[in-house]
């Protein structure tokens, strides 16, 4: 049987490394609180990876409070940003590189698995579903993650715009077409027998400008960016940044954007 496609090239994700704790950071104490509301979901639970770990953002508040997690993640660069930035004196955390769709954990050998802003990026994520079933316990936990935003904040507005310049140019929206909905992902995943439970666990409000999200678009931090073709990617660009002015006027107005961060918890009925 031919090894398992890996679902984005490796090196994709590692230029992104460096400013994804600035783009992505939380407020102080929020990534306590989102950790704690984990742990409050999945009381008793021992064994903990999360797939996708990147920069540690969930892995590290989740070790902070006595959590023994593992972390997977498909990019090499990220891993060594976490292993050079975990703190000293917390427990190192186990790390191993490797693909969602072919994760190198045994089958059954988790109590949870933890993906957050992972699965919205794969075109085949429901093969990444399936093997982050595969890997947990028969009463095993899946806990999916992400933040709430308005959706008609000016920036949610201006990144609908993006993937829309880039289907009127021939390209796919979002990176890799993959852009999966948390709705369509819970349906599929109900579907399969799971029961969900859903809770906000912690609610902040940042400041932005369009000039600065659109930098994020420019200098490829952002992931809808990751993999648009170089030969239009100026093009789309420039059309973007034309938009946003006729829609908003001064890309440097700061605009208020309240956040949420929800878990998804999934869990089976036991096996006979």
């Amino acid at each position: 049987m031919p090894a398992p496609k890996v679902t984005l090239p490796a090196n994709q994700f590692d230029p992104a490394a460096a400013a994804y704790d600035a783009a992505r950071a939380f407020p102080p104490g929020v990534g306590a609180i989102v950790a704690a509301g984990a742990l409050a979901l999945v009381p008793g639970a021992v064994r903990w990876l999360e797939v996708g770990v990147g920069t540690g953002r969930i892995a590290q508040p989740l070790a902070r409070l006595g959590a023994a997690v593992a972390g997977v993640d498909l990019s090499a660069g990220m891993l060594a940003h976490l292993r050079a930035a975990w703190p000293e004196g917390l427990a190192p955390l186990p790390l191993a590189q490797g693909d969602v769709v072919a994760l190198p954990v045994a089958t059954g050998a988790c109590d949870v698995v933890v993906a957050v802003h992972v699965l919205q990026l794969l075109a085949n994520w429901r093969a990444a579903l399936a093997e982050m079933r595969r890997v947990l316990a028969p009463a095993g936990a899946l806990l999916l993650g992400y933040e709430w935003r308005p959706p008609a904040s000016p920036g949610a507005r201006l990144r609908d715009q993006w993937n829309a310049i880039l289907v009127a140019h021939g390209g796919l929206p979002g990176t890799g077409g993959g852009q999966a909905d948390f709705g369509d992902m819970a349906a599929a995943l109900q579907a399969s027998g799971a029961a969900l439970t859903e809770q906000a666990v912690g609610e902040w409000t940042l400041t932005r400008t369009l000039a600065r999200q659109i930098e994020t678009i420019e200098h490829r931090t952002w992931s809808h960016s990751w993999d648009v073709p170089s030969d239009f990617f100026p093009r789309c660009l420039a059309e973007l940044r034309a938009w946003a002015a006729a829609a908003f006027g001064s890309l440097e107005a700061a605009y208020p954007v309240l956040h949420r961060f929800v878990w998804q918890r999934f869990t089976w009925p036991a096996r006979p």
